[in-house]
Formats: C-alpha cells, structure tokens, sequence
C-alpha cells in the first residue's frame, strides 16, 4: 500500500515538470524601437541662472633666460621684476614647475622663494621623475609698482652620499615658462605711461623682443635716428639681451615680452595712430599707446627729424638707467681703486651651513681703464667660523670668472674662527666690465667618514660665513690696451666718450636687424648711448673711430682686410689663406729643448712672454662664422666690424653673441661663433697700443709695472742697462777721486 503511494506521488511530480518549465506568456506589447511611446505631458521647470565664467587673468613671467639651474647644495638666484601700479595692486598668485636630480634627498631639501625680502613659500624638492609644481598666493601689500626682487634659494641634501664629490650631482632646475605671476585684473598689465615701460618684461622664452616700425630705415637720417632711439629704448626696459625686429604693420594682439615701437615723424605714422598726428606735428611726442589687441606700443615721433631726436631723453628720463637691471638681482657695484665693498650688500649674507661644500657668488664691475691684469692682489677679508668636526684637507677656494685663483687649506683641527682673515686674490682674471667672484669651502668632516643613514640632512652646523666680509681692491693702473672687445662690451668704450661716430649699415633689411641689436645690447651693457650716425662705407674715416655692420660678400676688400678678417674669397686679403692652411695642424711646434720649456712652464711663462718684437696678428676666416673685430687702422682710428658670410648668418649670429653667457666671454682683437659653436673663440691682438688715461706720477707707476710684467725681456733689458750706466757712473766717479801716482 505504501509503494503504490510513493509511486503515484513520483508520478505527479513527472508530469508537473513540463508546466513549470512553459516560457512566460508572449509579449503583446510593441518593441521600443519601432512604435513610439505616447508623448508625456510637458511640465515647466524652473530656470537655473549659471553665471558666466570670470574673465582670464593676466600672466607676467619672470625669468631673463631661458632656464637656471640651482647646482649644489645651497644656491641662490634673484631677479628683478617691474611692475604697474595696477598690478602691483592687483591680488596676485606665483606659480612654478622645476625639475631636480634623483638624488636629491626630499625630506631635506627645500625650494625658498622670497619677495622684497619677505619669505611666501618654501616646499620640499621632489620632481625627480616629472617636473613639480608650486602655486602661492601674494600676500596684500607685498608687490609695488616699479622694480621688485625675487629670489630662489635652494638648499639640497644627497640621498646617501657624504663626500664632497657628490654635491657636484646636486641640481634643480627651473625654466623661464614655468615661473611666472598671475593676476586677477586681466587690465593690469596695460602700460600707459613711460614710467611703466620696463613692465613689458620677458616672455616664456625669458625674452624680450623690440618689433621696430620705422618706415624709410634705409635712408641714413632714419637710421641714425633709430639706432639712437633703440639705444634709449633698450636701456630704459632694463633688460640684457633685447631683440629687435623690424617690421611693416604694428602687431595685431598683445604678446609677453613684446614691445612695439614706432619712429618716424608725424605724417608716416600708421593709421592704428592717426590721431597722434596732430601732437606729434607740433612737437616731439613720446608717449605709451595701448591699441585695440592691448600690445603696449611706444610712440617716439615729431614733426621733423631733429624733433624725434629729442623723444629718447624723455623715455629715459622716465624709466633711467639708474634702476636695477632684471638680471642682476643683487647688483654689481663699481670699484675704484682703492675701493672695498662689505659682501652682505651684493648677495652673499651671512649662512649658516652643515653640509659638504658651500658655495655663494657675488659681481661687481671693473671701469673700462682697468689695466692691473698682470700684478698685484685683491683682498678677500673673510669672517667665518667652523667647527672642530672639519679634519685637515679642507680649504676655501676662490675663483675669479671662472677661473682657480687661490686656495687657501684650513689648518687647524679644533675648530677656528676667521674673523678679518685677509685672502689675496691674484687680479690676472679680472677684466673691464663685469666679474665675478665665486667663494667655495670643502669641508673634510670626521662625521662623514661614516655617513650613517640621513646624516647628508641632519648633521650640525658645521661651518659659518658672514656676510660682513668684505672685498677690497688696491689703487691699479688706469690705462686700455687696445684692440680689446672687452672695453666695447662692458662700457662701450671709448665709442660713448664721442661726439659722433660713424657706422657703415648695409642696405640690406639683416644688415640694418644686426646693426640696430649690436647698438643696443652695449647700451644695455654699459647704460651708455653711443651717438651713431649712418655713413657710407666709402665716407668712413681711417682717422675717426667707427663701425661696421654689413654682410662679408658686400664688404669691399680693404674693409675686410683693414678688419683683420677674410672670407675665403681668392684676393680678399691679397692671399688664399685656406689653400695655403689646408695641411697645418693648428699647432706650432715648440723650438725650446726640453729643459728650458719645463722651466718655463715651472714659472708660468709661455714663449710669447719672451718676445721682443711682437708677432704679427694673422687674418682670421669667417667661412660660416659671425665675427666681431676691432682693429686700430694705422691712420689712429678704431674700427669695429660686425659681419657675417650673407645677411641670414649676420641676423642669426649677432642673436648668439648678445646672449649674456656668450656676450661675456668676447675679448681681444677678434671673437668669432660658428651656428654649432656653445663658445666664443678670441684672439688676442699681438701688438696692443696703450691708451694711458691718466699721467700722474702715481699711475704711470703702476702702468709701468704693468706693462713690464707682460714684457719680461724688456724689464731684463732695463735693469742690465741701468746697471751698465750704473758701473759706468761709479767708475767715473772714481776716477776723479784719490791721489794720480
């Protein structure tokens, strides 16, 4: 009975599977797709008010080049910066990107920015695998209109390394796009007046560019004006390196860094400014326009020439030359002889410093007579501390443009105090212009001998410069030896001292770029305006100073010669040179033996110091090189000439020797710069004439000591006569006293 139960039971399970698996009834309802649905009532929604997005900001970037690098492990770098009323006002933001080696250590390395002297950020370096970024907020009240000073300061630890050696591997580097000041106001940085024009600034590329609208530049009354205005121009932007374009329509929209400036008298005036026509018709104008794109465009014209002559001085009365220039954030004194300057007023104050080689820098200049080049010592008077934990081996360097020029070892094992401790520096690598001086302390330490882990950040206070220390010069001679570019780029001497100068322009459109850059970067260099006017090269005066700036090939023979130069051109200097050179290897063997060249070596003499009758100066090729030459022509005049193998060359090639790091190293009778060259290449002139400046008793001294120390046979030659006249003058002597027997 119960199996037959179970048994139906099994049997209605079976047959209730089928109905339990039966799909879902079918869908009558229409696919999405193909019927549309009924339409649903409209119902009203309230209106939402988005409000429209503020107007963008205005940008103002800040570095003078293209990018600085912070290397070792305390390095500071200032600028200067002007600003407008208006921005100055405005509520500001500073922004950064930087990138730094991977070794440098985060947790102890900082990134200190500072305006006018008050600290607004500091941040932990650590871009080592892209580049980092750094945003703050002004603070009210900081900024001012006119010049303001930022400085950079980076303080950088090694991740693991304690030697002194491993400091060189220290870097963070910053690039001229990535440092700049944003404002709220997008009107702030329209320039309206004259005082403001050195708030145009640099542009992402740490540049400033001059766009020059002077209609007729080939008639030589423009020109001579034009290169005298630029001057004015260039230095009241206080740049270094400004760029000048020349161009045919005044620019469309505002661009960093850019700067229009239109010249020419009030009926050439372009239409964007045709209602300045009756003003400058009446007088000299000069006066800021902002037109339509917002390009600040400097207006300099009048009625006639002589009128827009006079619009330069009011430019620089406004914005003189006395205010500091962008790059030189701590300035650059000039010393006289006899004069000393406390190191804490040119940026190198006082530090505290616990790491492995500290360094710190500072410039001053030198007038363009400077002729002590070859004797006597500068002082460093030093005030300094260091601790007992610096071991013997340590010493303080001291390097004068680049160049070792004493070393001086830390003696004592118990720590010491250097207060008025006198360093003499040699003045061989001094020069006319500007110099700098680079202070650099290796610190041999018995705490680094085990380097434990984080003792590259944590480590005490170890070594203490201040900033009372001082650097003093002794009365030098004042004398120019010339040929000497130097003189030209670091006081435009003697060219600024004139009345007139005539200049020889090519008429070609890169001819008249090159002249119009060369002109004003010396004016930037010295703050000085040299009075140009436009010549023809057949009108140039062998007697009178003067320039030249025009391509080799449209170079008349004699020019190119008179200049010391050749272009490779069969009879350009009446030889081949390149034919005849074409085997030489460069070198010029040794005629000394062996033992009396390892003495001159021994003494820091070379074969040219032997010398009685100079050498003659070799004319120089230029086949893809610009060149810049001065020669004094045997009628007593000084000529400089600035030319090129064609017209793109001479644009392109005066734009590498106005950069600074390039415009520094120019010296001698001839300083050349292919396109693929990072140097200048100088020559030296091998018969300089001395240009005395002043006859007293005093400097002709110095001048002498000068003058004999660079010729050593000569110097021989006058004591071995003076000691013939001096035992001719004794025996003579004696033989009119005593008794004749």
């Amino acid at each position: 009975m119960i199996d037959r139960v179970w048994l139906a039971g099994l049997l209605m399970s079976v047959a209730m599977v089928p109905a339990m698996a039966q799909p879902a009834p079918f869908d009558m309802t229409p696919e999405s797709d193909l019927v549309e649905p009924a339409p649903t009532p409209s119902v009203p929604l309230p209106v939402e008010t988005i409000p429209e997005p503020a107007p963008a900001g205005h940008s103002r970037f800040l570095l003078p080049t293209p990018s600085v690098r912070l290397a070792g492990e305390e390095s500071r770098h200032a600028i200067v910066f002007y600003l407008t009323e208006a921005e100055a006002q405005s509520q500001a933001r500073l922004q950064l990107s930087y990138l730094n080696a991977v070794v440098v250590a985060p947790e102890y390395s900082s990134l200190n920015f500072s305006i006018n002297q008050t600290s607004v950020s500091r941040t932990p370096i650590a871009a080592a695998s892209a580049p980092g970024a750094v945003s703050v907020d002004i603070p009210a009240g900081l900024l001012r209109a006119g010049a303001n000073i930022i400085e950079i300061h980076a303080s950088q630890r090694h991740r693991t390394d304690c030697t002194i050696q491993s400091t060189y591997e220290l870097w963070t580097d910053l690039a001229a796009e990535g440092l700049q000041l944003t404002f709220q106001d997008p009107d702030a940085g329209r320039i309206t007046q004259l005082a403001d024009v050195s708030a145009v600034g640099v542009g992402a590329d740490g540049q400033t560019r001059l766009r020059l609208f002077a209609p007729g530049l080939n008639d030589p009354q423009t020109m001579s004006a034009a290169l005298r205005l630029v001057q004015q121009v260039a230095i009241a932007l206080r740049v270094a390196d400004p760029r000048i374009e020349v161009v045919d329509a005044l620019s469309s929209a505002a661009e960093p860094g850019v700067l229009d400036v239109v010249i020419g008298t009030a009926a050439s005036l372009p239409e964007e400014l045709a209602e300045m026509r009756g003003a400058a018709g009446s007088g000299p104008l000069a006066t800021m326009a902002v037109l339509d794109g917002g390009m600040p465009t400097l207006v300099l014209s009048g009625p006639d020439w002589s009128n827009i002559a006079r619009t330069g001085a009011e430019v620089l009365a406004a914005a003189p030359a006395s205010r500091p220039r962008v790059d030189l954030g701590y300035g650059a004194p000039l010393l006289e002889g006899g004069a000393q300057v406390e190191l804490s007023s040119v940026g190198a104050g006082t530090v505290e410093f616990n790491g492995r080689r500290f360094t710190t820098r500072f410039q001053f200049e030198l007038p363009p007579d400077f002729y002590a080049y070859r004797y006597g010592n500068a002082e460093l008077v030093l005030d300094a501390a260091y601790s007992s934990d610096v071991q013997p081996g340590s010493e303080i360097d001291i390097y004068t443009n680049g160049q070792i020029a004493s070393a001086t070892p830390l003696l004592q094992t118990d720590g010491g105090l250097l207060r008025n401790t006198i360093i003499r520096v040699p003045m061989t690598n001094l020069r006319p212009g500007r110099n700098e001086v680079d202070i650099a302390v290796n610190l041999n330490t018995r705490s680094d001998a085990s380097c434990v882990a984080g003792w590259t950040g944590q480590a005490p206070t170890r070594f203490v410069f201040s900033g009372s220390s001082e650097l003093r010069l002794p009365d030098y001679a004042r004398a120019a030896a010339l040929p000497d570019l130097r003189l030209l780029t670091g006081a435009a001497w003697p060219y600024a001292l004139e009345q007139d100068v005539p200049i020889v322009v090519g008429q070609d459109r890169e001819s008249e770029i090159a002249a119009l850059t060369l002109a004003a970067r010396i004016a930037t260099a010295s703050g000085l305006v040299t009075p140009l006017s436009v010549v023809a090269e057949t009108q140039l005066p062998p007697d009178r100073n003067g320039f030249v700036v025009k391509p080799a090939s449209a170079l008349a023979p004699d020019i190119l010669s008179r200049a010391g130069l050749t272009d490779g051109r069969f009879g350009s200097t009446g030889r081949d040179s390149t034919v005849l050179d074409q085997f030489a290897s460069g070198s010029v063997a040794n005629p000394l033996p062996g033992p009396v060249a390892w003495f001159l070596d021994r003494v820091g003499l070379q074969l040219g110091d032997l010398r009685i009758v100079p050498e003659r100066d070799q004319a120089i090729s230029i086949a893809t090189s610009v060149a810049l030459s001065q020669a004094r022509q045997p009628e007593g005049g000084l000529w400089t000439v600035l030319t090129a193998p064609d017209g793109g060359r001479l644009v392109s090639g005066v734009n590498q020797l106005i950069e600074t790091r390039h415009w520094r190293e120019i010296n001698g009778r001839v300083s050349t710069i292919a396109p693929t060259d990072q140097t200048i290449t100088a020559t030296s002139a091998a018969n300089p004439v001395l240009n005395v400046t002043s006859f007293s008793p005093a400097n002709l001294r110095l001048v002498a000591a000068n003058w004999f120390s660079a010729n050593i046979l000569m110097f021989t030659a006058l004591i071995a006569a003076a000691c013939v006249l001096l035992m001719t003058a004794t025996s003579l002597m004696l033989k009119q006293l005593g008794r004749r027997q």
